[in-house]
């Protein structure tokens, strides 16, 4: 409660700031040599928000374009041809990579903000910390998430559809900024296709056997599907596709996947926490298919287009599943609220326990040629 009371004031706050003090539309002839774009979040959501880069650098190929995100949001930058420079704050509102140690911290965020003089500003997602920012006029022109949402709420202005990737887009659309670049990215270093391909040659994985990743955890506890249910499908893949099975995730979902592991007939090779996300991505250029929870290796998956099957429960695919041609969505109870606790509220398993196995079999089957 505590914590969506703060969401919706620093909603307010950032609100009426760019309100009062900034215009939406920019000026004829608008060229900015310096562009600051702000998305404190999470892995998937900065993932869904490279095409604002991509379609500020075709705007304007001659400026500086600097992105302030948290530490797991510059994994999801690093390397990007369009992003000149990552600013890191890991805010205190998205804890799950950490938070400013120190009043001291803020303050030599702000400075370092200011000394960069931007000629605009980009806020998809920011703090109390952000707002300040834009309080203290650094830049004459903003242009900024939350208004567009409350202003789509008083009927002000539209989204132009649900998803938030093209929502993020929708705040480029306001001030006239094109935007061709409609889909996320994830760019590697040659170090990590190195590895995925060295790591590949000595796991002596004949060339014509299915490679699958599966991606059994997440964060959030009602956003996992069964374990059981994982290991039923990742057996039918063994015993119908002859395919080899990889489980990734981060070093705290080891015992997750051990235990699908555990409930499986056949054998499959744990690289929860031994990859980096960079790596990662390599790997998943080089499979055929990848199947998980709504979480961050997913929207990885969709950003280098590999085929992505998404479980959805408290979440929902409309607005933040996987883009892409290749990639769908299952969902089987889709009026269930978004949730970020522990157990449901409703009661029962939650609603990740309506996805059956034969759901998923049946998308791979008809949608996923292995």
């Amino acid at each position: 409660m505590f914590k969506t009371l703060v969401e919706v004031i620093t909603l307010v706050a950032s609100f009426l700031i760019q309100h009062c003090l900034y215009g939406k539309c920019l000026p004829a002839g608008f060229y900015p040599r310096r562009i600051l774009v702000i998305k404190l979040d999470h892995l998937g959501d900065v993932l869904l928000a490279t095409p604002v880069f991509s379609n500020l650098r075709r705007a304007y190929p001659l400026a500086q374009i600097h992105g302030l995100v948290g530490e797991l949001g510059e994994i999801s930058l690093r390397n990007h041809p369009d992003v000149d420079k990552i600013l890191r704050y890991n805010a205190r509102f998205f804890r799950r990579s950490g938070g400013p140690k120190s009043q001291d911290r803020v303050l030599n965020v702000l400075s370092l903000l200011r000394g960069q003089k931007y000629d605009l500003v980009v806020n998809l997602r920011g703090d109390w910390v952000t707002a300040l920012f834009a309080l203290m006029r650094p830049t004459r022109y903003r242009l900024d998430y939350a208004w567009l949402q409350v202003a789509n709420k008083l009927g002000l202005a539209r989204f132009s559809g649900l998803h938030q990737l093209e929502r993020n887009l929708d705040l480029l659309r306001v001030a006239d900024i094109p935007t061709p670049c409609k889909l996320s990215t994830l760019h590697t270093s040659s170090e990590d296709k190195r590895w995925a391909d060295g790591f590949l040659r000595e796991a002596d994985i004949p060339p014509d056997r299915p490679i699958i990743i599966i991606h059994p955890g997440s964060p959030i506890s009602l956003k996992r599907w069964q374990t059981e249910r994982f290991a039923a499908v990742a057996d039918w893949l063994i015993e119908q596709k002859n395919a080899q099975i990889f489980y990734v995730g981060t070093a705290d979902e080891v015992d997750i996947i051990s235990t699908v592991q555990n409930q499986m007939c056949k054998d499959s090779i744990n690289l929860a926490g031994k990859t980096s996300v960079s790596q990662l991505a390599e790997l998943l250029k080089r499979c055929h298919l990848f199947l998980g929870n709504d979480s961050g290796p997913m929207h990885v998956a969709a950003a280098v287009g590999v085929r992505t099957i998404g479980l959805y429960g408290p979440g929902n695919p409309a607005r933040f599943g996987p883009m892409g041609a290749n990639c769908r969505a299952i969902r089987r109870q889709p009026h269930c609220p978004p949730c970020m606790g522990t157990v449901c509220k409703f009661g029962g398993e939650g609603c990740m326990n309506n996805i059956q196995t034969e759901d998923v079999i049946e998308t791979i089957q008809a949608i996923y040629a292995i």
